[in-house]
């Protein structure tokens, strides 16, 4: 069916199992792991300005500690949703109820 609706067996019962790839989406994946990247850069920015006025040398390490942040911020998301995506791919395969 093209219209939106669940589509069911013959007597139209909708089974409640998990999908082979129901919850993945590579676009919910780059939308969570660069909105954990920007996150850290909105917390970082007010310690590299009130650094960099300090000294700027110290804003500059402070700078190269947030892009460092940013990228370990973004593996780690990234990682995640993919090692559970993983896992409940693997549990609808096995027939276990996802973790």
């Amino acid at each position: 069916m093209t219209d939106g609706t669940p589509v069911g067996d013959a007597d139209g019962n909708i089974s409640d199992t998990p999908s082979a790839g129901g919850g993945f989406s590579i676009a919910k994946l780059a939308f969570y792991a660069l909105g954990a990247g920007v996150l850290v850069l909105a917390v970082c920015i007010p310690l590299i300005l009130l650094l960099a006025n300090w000294s700027p040398v110290a804003g500059l390490i402070a700078a190269l500690a947030a892009v460092v942040a940013m990228i370990a911020a973004i593996g780690t998301v990234a990682n995640r949703m993919v090692n559970r995506a993983r896992a409940d791919l693997i549990a609808a395969r096995d027939g276990h109820p996802p973790a």
